[in-house]
């Protein structure tokens, strides 16, 4: 459901509030996927390792 929204361009107060976030820290991690899944929509090229972005996204902090 969030993501059907995120596609549409549905503002993001919108949806926290639909989704009963409080902290808009919390929709880091839709949009985290949200990006990924456009990059491999779009067909974005990547040209690190895909080891060294697993990485970076595992050190990110946790949403929410």
């Amino acid at each position: 459901y969030i993501m059907h929204m995120l596609y549409h361009r549905q503002p993001r107060k919108v949806i926290q509030a639909l989704a009963g976030h409080k902290d808009p820290r919390s929709m880091e991690v839709y949009t985290r996927v949200f990006a990924l899944d456009m990059a491999a929509t779009l067909a974005v090229p990547f040209t690190g390792d895909g080891r060294d972005a697993a990485e970076i996204l595992r050190s990110l902090p946790p949403a929410g």
